[in-house]
């Protein structure tokens, strides 16, 4: 049965420091890791590696995927993919913008294991904050049903998203929509099975304590509208997915 979840989000993002990131994906919605996110990421692997973690669920974002891989690369622990802990766009777009094709990222990602079949289909409409918190509440539930009647299932994982399904999780787990998550890029949330079964309880908050640059864009909903988005808006950026050019990241 399993006894602990860990959370992350992912690494600091390459387009928050540079308006032409590399794309990797050739998606515009799907920028990469910055340095400074790389370099989280090897944080985080670092820390996490003799955790026991038995297997991660990520969001198949690339960044997320960038973020756990060090992890994955140093335990050989099994990467599968879950459309629960996927990006969260709100009423930005009048439809979801996806990630690449899973095909694709087994490509980018040698390691990763499709045998995984998610929790939850990929969103196609427009979320609300209400409809992510449960997305993520159905898709956690139908997850962690399955592990738990799985024969010899694992006893410990990881969670890996974006900072909406990150707080959305946290909430899941806690019964509590309201609860104040804290969502740093890379921050590290853990919780453990209450003693008698019935529940979880928080035993490690957003901590970035493995990190060296600390604490990072923590991040929190302000309405159904990511207030990043509305920057965009604001600016009049275009950020409707495309196949772009592929250049050489320097």
């Amino acid at each position: 049965m399993l006894q602990e979840i860990w959370i992350t989000r992912h690494g600091f993002r390459e387009d928050w420091v540079t308006d032409n990131p590399h794309l990797p994906t050739n998606l515009k919605n799907d920028p990469p890791l910055s340095e400074l996110g790389r370099e989280q990421a090897q944080e985080l692997g670092a820390f996490l590696k003799d955790k026991g973690i038995e297997r991660v669920y990520s969001s198949p974002f690339y960044r997320v995927l960038q973020t756990v891989y060090p992890l994955i690369e140093e335990t050989d622990v099994p990467l599968h993919l879950d459309n629960c802990m996927s990006e969260w766009y709100g009423a930005a777009y009048d439809r979801y913008l996806p990630p690449a094709p899973f095909e694709k990222l087994k490509e980018l990602f040698p390691k990763l294991d499709l045998s995984h079949e998610s929790s939850i289909p990929l969103p196609v409409g427009v979320e609300t904050v209400s409809i992510c918190h449960q997305r993520v509440r159905d898709g956690l539930e139908t997850l962690l049903d399955e592990l738990d009647k799985e024969p010899n299932g694992p006893s410990s994982i990881l969670l890996a998203g974006h900072a909406a399904s990150v707080i959305c999780a946290v909430r899941a787990l806690l019964g509590d929509e309201t609860f104040p998550v804290r969502s740093g890029t890379a921050s590290l949330s853990k919780f453990v099975r209450k003693d008698n079964g019935e529940g979880w309880e928080l035993v490690m908050h957003g901590d970035c304590s493995h990190l060296s640059k600390g604490e990072q864009r923590a991040w929190m909903f302000s309405g159904d509208i990511p207030d990043y988005e509305k920057k965009k808006m604001e600016e009049g950026v275009d950020e409707s997915p495309r196949i772009v050019e592929h250049h050489t990241h320097s």
